[in-house]
C-alpha cells in the first residue's frame, strides 16, 4: 500500500501554493493599478475642466489674443515671469573673481572692525564670506 502524502503530492502541492502566492500578488497589483488609473482620470477630468474654464475667461476677457490677456494680468499685478530676480546677472554669466589687493585688505579688516560681523561685511561689500574671514584670519597679510 502506498502512503497518501508521497514526494510526487509534495511536488504539486508546493507547486500550487508557489501559484496561488503568485496570482494573490497579480490580484493585489491590479488593485493598486485600479486605484493609480482612477487617479489620473480624475486628474484628466479636473485638468479639462481647468482649460474649459480658461477658454471661457479669455472669451469674456475682449483681448485679442490670450498672450495679450496675461501681458495685461502679468502688469496689473506686477507679476515676474520666469522667476529671475531683478539685479542678478544670467545663469549663464560668472561671478568675477575678486582681486584681493593691499588696499582691499585693509578696507575688508576695516569695515570688520567697525561691524564686527564677517557675514555682514561679505554682504555689505559684494566679496564672498570665505574671502572675508580668511583676510580676517590673516591669510593676505603677506600682500604688500
Amino acid at each position: 500500500m502506498m502512503p497518501y502524502w508521497t514526494f510526487e503530492h509534495n511536488l504539486k502541492y508546493n507547486a500550487m501554493s508557489e501559484i496561488s502566492k503568485e496570482i494573490k500578488q497579480i490580484e493585489k497589483r491590479e488593485a493598486e493599478l485600479a486605484k493609480i488609473k482612477k487617479e489620473l482620470l480624475d486628474a484628466a477630468k479636473k485638468q479639462k475642466a481647468a482649460k474649459a474654464e480658461l477658454e471661457a475667461l479669455y472669451k469674456k476677457s475682449g483681448y485679442e489674443s490670450p498672450r495679450k490677456l496675461v501681458e495685461a494680468l502679468v502688469a496689473h499685478y506686477g507679476l515676474r515671469l520666469g522667476g529671475k530676480k531683478p539685479g542678478r546677472k544670467p545663469a549663464g554669466g560668472r561671478r568675477k573673481r575678486t582681486k584681493i589687493t593691499p588696499e582691499l585688505r585693509d578696507q575688508v579688516k576695516a569695515e570688520i572692525k567697525s561691524l564686527g560681523s564677517v557675514n555682514a561685511v561679505s554682504k555689505k561689500m559684494g566679496i564672498s564670506y570665505l574671502v572675508v574671514a580668511k583676510i580676517n584670519k590673516g591669510g593676505y597679510d603677506k600682500l604688500k
